[in-house]
């Protein structure tokens, strides 16, 4: 295999296996086992390059951070398969930056890239569905629940991560589009090159059920909002709005019933609007109540896992050993310190001026969920691409 060759493979590779959970491929807790062979061989990539630049040593200090003050502060929690399990994500990612540096992967790669992986999520729901319609096993299925059978999977491991992850290829989709003509998105002259794009992605986001899809596909439509078709696009939602509450849609029901209840910050009220949705978004405000910088555990942690520890206590109906909290978590965990160092390197590797829209993406999918979770690591390193094309480019005019 030429050096070309493999440096395509394994950029793709890792790009795929962030972005899809098979069925097939998952394991205990719902791991990922296809990405976790593929994150092995990053410490042999980056062996083979070992290039790095001053923006990689906020990760290799929040990885280094991870190793030592748990041991050292708490070592009756230290749990080596989940420290082990964040480095992989951390050297992964370390891998595709000296890969894509290689500059052998055009923008053009990317682009299809990120096509074929709007398509394969719309053609696998699709054979869900019509598995579903017809009363055949269902294709490719994971964590399905019978009394809502048409709250499929698709190619990720539930539903809502299915809505987050389709919504960010869409957004990347059309944010290197834009690079590509150095001008805004505009449907007039671009719908009909990418007509099966958006039918796929909003088929998609509209028909797996997800109550998170529309949320998402609702703050991505505002990437399009002009002055000038303002008008049209706030008749255009207040008819889909009406449509909805008309034919008693309960996923789109059950996402404004989870934002309005959101903003009131009142736990009760979240659980009886979304029980699903509250999982995710609970944790956060029980560990804002719990964070501190007064104490040695605040800026060196609680140990491994300890938000398992107790957090089925203040939330009805989850099971034992639950967990979530996002950034905070790691704050309660492995302290202030490397949640620091996490978060410049997160927002280095995300933030472009002036880009609100991949902030909305880093604070759903990274700010507001666990570091090892592969969304968080598909979000930095697709944020991390676009920028660096843009960049690029904008070096190249």
């Amino acid at each position: 295999m030429t050096n070309r060759k493999y440096t395509l493979f394994f950029l793709n590779a890792i790009i795929i296996s962030m972005a899809i959970s098979p069925a097939f491929a998952l394991g205990s807790d719902s791991r990922n086992l296809l990405l976790i062979g593929f994150m092995f061989l990053s410490p042999i990539i980056i062996l083979r390059y070992f290039e790095f630049d001053k923006k990689d040593l906020w990760l290799l200090v929040f990885l280094v951070s991870i190793v030592i003050f748990s041991p050292l502060n708490h070592p009756e929690t230290i749990r080596w398969s989940t420290v082990l399990y964040t480095l992989m994500f951390g050297f992964t990612f370390i891998a595709y930056k000296q890969l894509l540096r290689q500059n052998k992967f055009s923008l053009i790669n990317y682009i299809n890239i990120l096509r074929i992986l709007i398509y394969s999520y719309f053609i696998v729901l699709l054979i869900q569905q019509f598995c579903v319609l017809i009363g055949l096993p269902i294709f490719n299925v994971s964590n399905y629940n019978p009394e809502q059978p048409w709250k499929l999977n698709s190619l990720s491991s539930e539903p809502s991560h299915s809505a987050r992850i389709v919504a960010l290829l869409m957004y990347c989709y059309i944010t290197v589009k834009e690079s590509v003509v150095n001008r805004k998105y505009n449907f007039k002259f671009h719908f009909k090159e990418d007509k099966f794009v958006w039918i796929g992605f909003v088929w998609t986001m509209l028909t797996m059920t997800s109550g998170t899809a529309f949320l998402f596909l609702a703050v991505f439509l505002l990437k399009f909002v002009r002055f000038k078709n303002l008008l049209t696009v706030f008749i255009s939602l207040g008819g889909i709005i009406i449509a909805l509450n008309y034919i008693e849609f309960p996923a789109a029901e059950r996402t404004y019933k989870t934002v309005m209840a959101t903003l009131t910050f009142d736990k009760d009220a979240i659980i009886v609007a979304d029980h699903s949705a509250s999982i995710r978004i609970i944790p956060f405000l029980i560990l804002a109540g719990m964070v501190s910088l007064n104490s040695w555990d605040g800026w060196f942690g609680h140990g491994v896992d300890h938000v398992s520890t107790f957090l089925s206590d203040y939330m009805p109906s989850v099971p034992q050993g639950i967990t979530g909290g996002g950034f905070l978590q790691i704050w309660m965990e492995y302290g202030f310190i490397s949640l620091a160092m996490f978060f410049i390197f997160s927002l280095f590797s995300s933030y472009r001026k002036g880009d609100f829209f991949s902030m909305f993406f880093w604070f759903m999918l990274v700010f507001l969920n666990g570091v090892n979770s592969q969304i968080v690591w598909l979000c930095l390193i697709l944020l991390f691409t676009n920028k660096y094309f843009i960049t690029r480019g904008r070096i190249k005019n």
